[in-house]
């Protein structure tokens, strides 16, 4: 929530980063020595080093970051619980999103160890706390796609990250989501309609695969008169040129998933086609079983397809895509996605300040992240950065490395239900879970036999928003699901929280559809 203006200034942590600034403001402003004033959860100023500080800051401890700071990263499409799992071996090329999910190892491997794992309260807690963590160590601070259910009741996980369907920010308005897609009836369209007007921003999974089956589903809205403003058409493959015109000269916005599209399906966007209509884009990860682990690889994935293609796509335009531009697709403009005065202190430290700062932040790995700021609060980055940000001493840092380099996270929230669990033992708990996850199923489902009373609710249990029955629309296309538990996997991997490790790389190798030369350079970018 917003900081009180008439609160004590030593009431509130305040603070001043220094390092290259790149602000993705309206001018695209780059400060090669700048410095940026930090009060409660919200940005003072930026502005360049050495200049005098205002009276409120000459105490305050300024920390030499040595790195660039950008606006904190905006993934707008992801199903983030499912992103407990290793990549899928893709055993075909799809034509549409109706066809993988029928893979009996798609069912065994995927859908039914999130289910066990998301529904029982222990392991869906572990979950949470993991994926979040995730995604911050790779500099991501909003994400799209993070739902859970506590006590029967849906509830915000207020957790370090922000939420796009539930942002903790009066100023922020609050997004939707439909993974499913529309029916063929009045009733339904009326309430997708409803949903469009009352949301600034509605995701909605539109056009995913490359057939009429996939390009049918834009033209369900077109004829309806649904492409609207607030619509958000995640994937948007099976849109044509002309569709995107459209989806332009309305207002509507794409999401662009370019790597989870080239596993799946084997092609993703026209990127001619994209920039030529002037649509406004962003990226998102979609999950790790057919996407990228976090927004700095989907980030290399797109500038190689935009080579792969002989498209000119800028590294700034794609560093707005999750930043400026993403923010720009939430309706959130004012307060995110740059780094000005009175905006919300959500930022990203990228280590070194030498050469091009948007092709530094497109290359960077995990272990150049320096430094992750989420409404004010250092959640993760370097230990050092960490220990000089530790407002807040009654609730200690969690130590991690990354490729020898000391990190640590600093998860603990305000109304959290998770804070008795870090990071480490959400690892830990998630490892055992998945070695054996039958086991894991009859031994929480007898200890809840004996701790709940019949019929109440479990104290923790997620929402999962990419399951196939909530995905498709009725009709024949929506037969052949598995949905017996007893058909999960005996055993499966945790993913581990960055790219890289022998396993992550055999993966990457085996996939189908997947061209060598990516494969390759994506191997090359981690090396």
């Amino acid at each position: 929530m917003n900081t009180g203006a008439s609160e004590p200034t030593d009431a509130v942590p305040h603070y001043i980063l220094e390092g290259r600034v790149v602000t993705l403001n309206s001018r695209d402003e780059v400060i090669e020595r700048g410095r940026v004033l930090i009060r409660g959860n919200h940005i003072v100023a930026v502005e360049p080093s050495g200049g005098p500080l205002p009276e409120a800051f000459r105490g305050a401890p300024v920390i030499d970051t040595q790195g660039t700071l950008y606006p904190g990263l905006i993934d707008l499409h992801n199903h983030f619980v499912y992103d407990v799992l290793t990549l899928w071996r893709v055993p075909k090329r799809y034509l549409n999103r109706t066809q993988w999910p029928r893979h009996a190892e798609y069912a065994s491997r995927i859908s039914l160890p999130i289910r066990v794992l998301a529904g029982h309260a222990p392991s869906a807690r572990a979950v949470v706390r993991y994926i979040e963590a995730k995604a911050l160590l790779a500099g991501t601070t909003t994400g799209q796609g993070i739902r859970t259910r506590v006590s029967g009741g849906e509830a915000l996980f207020r957790g370090a990250m922000r939420n796009v369907e539930e942002p903790r920010d009066d100023h922020l308005p609050a997004g939707s989501t439909r993974v499913m897609d529309l029916h063929d009836d009045a009733e339904d369209i009326e309430a997708f309609r409803e949903a469009l007007k009352s949301r600034a921003a509605y995701f909605y999974h539109l056009g995913e695969g490359v057939d009429d089956y996939a390009h049918r589903r834009y033209v369900d809205l077109a004829d309806h008169d649904l492409v609207q403003p607030s619509l958000i058409g995640i994937h948007s493959l099976g849109l044509q040129r002309p569709d995107l015109d459209r989806m332009a000269a309305m207002g509507a916005k794409v999401v662009w998933s370019p790597f989870s599209n080239l596993l799946l399906y084997g092609q993703t966007l026209h990127i001619a086609d994209l920039l030529g209509a002037g649509v406004t884009f962003s990226l998102g990860c979609d999950w790790s079983p057919t996407g990228s682990k976090n927004l700095l690889q989907e980030l290399k994935v797109a500038r190689h397809e935009a080579a792969r293609q002989g498209v000119s796509l800028s590294s700034k335009t794609l560093v707005r895509s999750v930043t400026a531009d993403a923010a720009r697709v939430t309706g959130w403009q004012t307060q995110l996605g740059t780094l000005r005065a009175d905006a919300l202190a959500d930022l990203l430290v990228i280590a070194g300040t030498d050469g091009d700062p948007y092709d530094a932040l497109i290359s960077a790995t995990e272990k150049q992240v320096r430094l992750v700021i989420v409404d004010g609060v250092a959640r993760y980055g370097d230990r050092a950065l960490m220990d000089s940000l530790a407002f807040d001493p009654g609730h200690p840092s969690e130590p991690w490395t990354v490729d020898g380099v000391e990190k640590a996270f600093s998860l603990w929230t305000e109304d959290s239900p998770l804070n008795d669990v870090g990071f480490e033992a959400a690892r830990t708990l998630l490892e055992e879970a998945m070695a054996d996850l039958p086991d894991f199923r009859h031994r929480m489902d007898r200890e809840e036999r004996v701790q709940l009373r019949p019929g109440a609710p479990r104290p923790f249990e997620l929402v999962l928003d990419n399951e196939p029955q909530d995905v498709f629309a009725t009709g024949p296309q929506a037969s052949g699901f598995v949905t017996d538990l007893d058909r999960v996997a005996g055993r499966i991997t945790l993913d581990a929280p960055t790219v890289g490790g022998p396993d992550y790389w055999e993966l990457l190798s085996a996939q189908l559809n997947l061209d060598d030369t990516l494969k390759q350079q994506l191997r090359s970018d981690y090396a």
